[in-house]
C-alpha cells in the first residue's frame, strides 16, 4: 500500500511509484486539486562555489488558464513582442523591472498567488560541514546541537568569521569539502579525505580567530564521519543529494502550499533532480514524518508531481519570473545590488518567506 493511501484514497489514486509524470496540456484547477507552478533561478546542483551566489525557488498558485492572460497582459505593459517565451532576463530594463514589480506588489494580481524560498550557496556549503560532519559527531557523543539552536549558531559564525581568520585558505577549504561531499567532480580530481584533514589541521595552525579555531578543532574529531559519508555518497545510498539545495527548498515550497491549500497538483519545470527515485525519495519523507519532528517539519504531500516545459506552460514562466526576481533581490541584500533590484524589492520581498541565510536580517529590515 501506498504511503498516501491512509488518507483521501477515495479521492485520488494516490500513484506515487509512477511520478514524476510529464504534464503537455494546458492546467485547468477543479474543485478538489489546486494546480501549483514552480520553477527555479540560478541553480547549479551541488556546486555550491560558483560565482551565482543565491538559488531561489518560487511556487504559484495558478494554472495555465489564469495564467495565459496575466502573461499576455505583463508581455504587452513590457513590450516584449518578440520572444516567444518570456524569461527573468527580458525584465532589466527599468521599464520591463516596473512593469513586472506592479502584478506581484502587494494589490496586484500575482502577489497573494506566490511564495518564494531562498538560499545563499557558499552559506550552505557552511551549513553542510556542519550537518554532515560535527553533527554527527556530537549525535554519537549525545550531544544535540538542533535544540537550542547550536548548529545554526555554529554556521553562522563559521561562515562570517572564517574569511578572517583563515584568509587566503578560506576558499579552498570551502571548494574542497564541495569536492569531498558532491557526488562528481566536474574538473580536476575529486577531493579524498585524507587531504580534506589535512587542510583542516593546516588552517587550525593558521588561523587567526578563535571562533573559527574552535570549529576546526571539532571538524578534526569528524573524520570516521566523511568517510562514511563519502562512502555513501559513491554508494548512492540516497536519491537525495547531500548538497543541492534545491533538494531543500522544493520540500519547503510544498510545505507551504500544502498547510495552505491541502492537497495539491505541483507542475515544476523540468529539471535534471526530477529523476523518479529523487521525487518518490522526497514525497514519502515529507509524508513519513517522525512524530517528535512533527512540530518543525509537519507532514506534507501532494496530489501529483508533474513537470512541464515552460514553453508549454505561461504558469511556469510566470513562476521563473517570481524565482529570478527573489534571487536577485536577496542578491543585492547580501551585496550585490543592482537597479533592477532596486525596482523589485518593495514587491518581491514580502514574498520571500524562508531563506538558508547567514542571518534573519533580511526579514528583520
Amino acid at each position: 500500500m501506498s504511503i498516501y493511501e491512509d488518507r483521501a484514497s477515495s479521492r485520488h489514486d494516490w500513484d506515487i511509484n509512477s511520478w514524476p509524470v510529464t504534464h503537455q496540456a494546458a492546467t485547468k484547477d477543479d474543485q478538489k486539486f489546486p494546480w501549483v507552478a514552480a520553477d527555479e533561478s540560478g541553480a547549479t546542483g551541488e556546486n555550491l562555489v560558483d560565482q551565482q551566489a543565491i538559488i531561489a525557488h518560487a511556487t504559484l498558485k495558478i494554472d495555465d488558464d489564469v495564467a495565459a492572460p496575466l502573461l499576455d497582459d505583463i508581455r504587452r505593459r513590457a513590450r516584449i513582442t518578440q520572444a516567444p517565451e518570456i524569461k527573468f532576463s527580458h525584465f532589466s530594463k527599468e521599464r520591463a523591472a516596473r512593469e513586472l514589480a506592479d502584478i506581484f506588489a502587494p494589490g496586484g494580481p500575482l502577489a497573494d498567488r506566490t511564495n518564494i524560498v531562498v538560499a545563499e550557496k557558499r552559506y550552505t556549503a557552511v551549513s553542510k560541514i556542519i550537518d554532515l560532519l560535527i553533527e554527527e559527531w556530537a549525535y554519537a557523543h549525545d550531544i544535540d546541537l538542533y535544540r537550542n539552536g547550536s548548529a545554526r549558531r555554529m554556521a553562522s559564525t563559521f561562515f562570517k568569521d572564517g574569511p578572517r581568520a583563515l584568509r587566503e585558505a578560506w576558499e579552498p577549504l570551502l571548494v574542497a569539502f564541495v569536492g569531498l561531499a558532491r557526488a562528481t567532480q566536474r574538473q580536476g580530481t575529486k577531493e579524498d579525505v585524507p587531504s580534506f584533514y589535512r587542510r583542516l589541521e593546516e588552517a587550525r595552525w593558521n588561523c587567526h580567530r578563535r571562533s573559527v579555531e574552535e570549529i576546526l578543532i571539532l571538524l578534526l574529531e569528524t573524520r570516521p564521519y566523511a568517510e562514511r559519508l563519502v562512502h555513501d555518497v559513491a554508494d548512492r545510498t540516497s536519491s537525495i543529494p547531500s548538497l543541492d539545495p534545491l533538494a531543500a527548498l522544493i520540500p519547503l515550497s510544498i510545505h507551504h502550499w500544502y498547510q495552505i491549500s491541502g492537497d495539491f497538483r505541483l507542475l515544476h519545470d523540468e529539471h535534471s533532480l526530477f529523476k523518479p527515485e529523487f521525487v518518490q525519495q522526497m514525497l514519502r519523507a515529507l509524508w513519513v514524518t517522525h512524530p517528535s519532528l512533527v512540530a518543525v517539519a509537519p507532514k506534507a504531500r501532494v496530489a501529483l508531481f508533474a513537470t512541464g516545459k515552460s514553453s508549454e506552460h505561461p504558469s511556469i514562466q510566470l513562476a521563473d519570473l517570481a524565482a529570478g526576481a527573489g534571487r536577485v533581490v536577496v542578491a543585492a541584500h547580501l551585496g550585490r545590488s543592482t537597479p533592477t533590484a532596486s525596482i523589485l524589492e518593495s514587491a518581491f520581498a514580502p514574498l520571500i518567506t524562508w531563506g538558508l541565510l547567514p542571518d534573519n536580517s533580511f526579514w528583520e529590515r
